[in-house]
């Protein structure tokens, strides 16, 4: 049974081919690795110019940007299950850096829905020993469903 009750919500334009089933597989993985058994998660896919807006709106920066997080972190009082929260991951950029690092558009996605995730269960990359341990945590979750990213952020 999964861990994470995953909402995919596109309003990118784009209809962008992602592995649903493997998604769930690096966000379950990540889940069991923070001990959370029950979890909701939605992931908004947008296109560069909402994700400028929510970013400007949310984050006082007017551009656009990969992933973006709303925490929630309560519980549902009807199933118990977790609410995580909301992601906001923008295609466009996606695309553009999937193209750059020479990997598919669907392994860039998972990245960008991982890397929101560990966000929201506690994960941090504001200092360089913060950023090395979610990038290593990352590297691991994904090399287990055959995506290879690389040692650091570029």
């Amino acid at each position: 049974m999964p861990r994470c009750r995953l909402s995919l919500i596109d309003r990118s334009g784009r209809k962008p081919r992602l592995n649903q089933a493997r998604l769930g597989r690096v966000l379950d993985a990540a889940l069991a690795g923070a001990r959370i058994t029950d979890a909701a998660l939605t992931i908004l896919l947008v296109a560069d110019a909402e994700a400028a807006d929510l970013h400007g709106t949310h984050f006082a920066d007017p551009t656009t940007t990969d992933v973006m997080t709303f925490p929630d972190g309560s519980d549902d009082p009807a199933s118990g299950r977790r609410l995580l929260g909301d992601l906001a991951v923008c295609v466009d950029v996606a695309e553009r850096e999937a193209r750059t690092r020479g990997r598919p558009l669907a392994d860039e996605l998972t990245l960008y829905c991982l890397h929101g995730l560990l966000h929201l269960i506690g994960y941090d990359d504001i200092t360089p020993a913060k950023q090395q341990r979610m990038w290593k945590a990352q590297r691991r979750l994904l090399a287990a469903e055959g995506i290879i990213i690389e040692a650091r952020p570029s």
